[in-house]
């Protein structure tokens, strides 16, 4: 295994922070500002679709200030309409592009970038749905991407505390293709066999949470996630060759909420 890039790292990372943020009880007023912050180790795929994984080093920053909030899952947005159970927010979110290493080191890498849209949540007591449409602005990724997912929460006792999250996401045509699409150079230079993917990109996943509250402010998670990936994602060589379908990543981490 080895360790992932900074941007990797906190694109993953902070999958969990914004699991873990909704722990914490206690409510900040309109002009405070509210922090979720901790370290921890994960492991995960090396790129999608990857049948290889790598140990990943996990920071924890969230923030939050009346409308504000920064959670570079959501990115950085604002509250534009704000209910007690329904919040819409234009959002810049940061997504990874590629690392091409191992089996696919031949390929163009596909640079990280920037995404801008707009995040619907809606919140009616221990569920959440969430779902966000937006399109790169920065980086080699291109088209558009909706993702979905509907969160549970719960308690086991005063000191667990526990999550369950269906998800799914879809992306257009040009969006499967830069992450999927072998081009004949490529296919010259790699071995893989050349590949246009026609259709849109779709994965569905699951994650599972379990939470042990030290204290009101201290916090020890552990988090899964398996994911898979369907169409032409899957039938890429990058996947179906090298690769795999089935992706599952895996965190312990702690934090500290004030």
């Amino acid at each position: 295994m080895t360790i992932g890039k900074p941007f990797t790292i906190l694109a993953l990372s902070l999958l969990s922070a914004g699991v873990m943020a909704e722990e914490s009880t206690s409510k900040p007023g309109p002009d405070e500002w509210r922090f979720n912050l901790g370290a921890g180790v994960g492991v995960a795929p090396e790129y999608r679709g990857a049948d290889t994984y790598k140990a990943i080093p996990i920071p924890v920053v969230e923030a939050r200030l009346g409308r504000l909030f920064i959670n570079p899952i959501t990115g950085i947005g604002w509250n534009v309409v704000r209910t007690e159970q329904l919040t819409i927010s234009p959002v810049i979110s940061y997504e990874r592009g590629r690392d091409d290493v191992g089996d696919i080191s031949e390929l163009d890498k596909v640079d990280d970038g920037a995404m801008a849209g707009v995040l619907l949540s809606w919140t009616p007591g221990p569920w959440q749905f969430n779902t966000e449409l937006a399109t790169p602005v920065a980086g080699d990724l291109e088209g558009i991407r909706l993702r979905s997912y509907l969160r549970f929460r719960g308690r086991l006792s005063p000191q667990w505390s526990y999550g369950f999250e269906p998800g799914a996401t879809w992306a257009n045509e040009k969006w499967n293709d830069v992450l999927f699409g072998v081009s004949d150079a490529e296919a010259t230079r790699s071995g893989l066999a050349a590949y246009d993917p026609d259709g849109a990109f779709l994965r569905a996943s699951v994650n599972g949470r379990l939470t042990y509250h030290v204290t009101p402010e201290w916090n020890v998670s552990s988090i899964a996630r398996y994911s898979r990936l369907f169409g032409d994602a899957a039938d890429s060589p990058i996947v179906s060759d090298v690769g795999d379908a089935n992706q599952w990543f895996g965190s312990l981490i702690v934090t500290y909420s004030f």
